[in-house]
């Protein structure tokens, strides 16, 4: 279960941390996304941040032990 756990948990890193690069960067290169991409990209942030919490904390609880 842990190993899983951590996989879970390192797949949400990456998919949170290429969303924020992605609109991030858009930004700062002066790229405009159209409106569709930059919604959807938020909605998989959105997806990914309540995942990422859970797996976190089983993360915490099973060190714990």
């Amino acid at each position: 279960m842990n190993n899983k756990n951590d996989l879970l948990w390192g797949l949400c890193m990456i998919i949170i941390g290429v969303a924020t690069l992605v609109i991030a960067g858009s930004s700062i290169i002066g790229i405009t996304l159209p409106d569709t991409v930059i919604r959807v990209v938020g909605i998989i942030d959105l997806i990914m941040l309540p995942v990422f919490a859970y797996t976190t904390v089983k993360k915490v609880k099973n060190s714990k032990n």
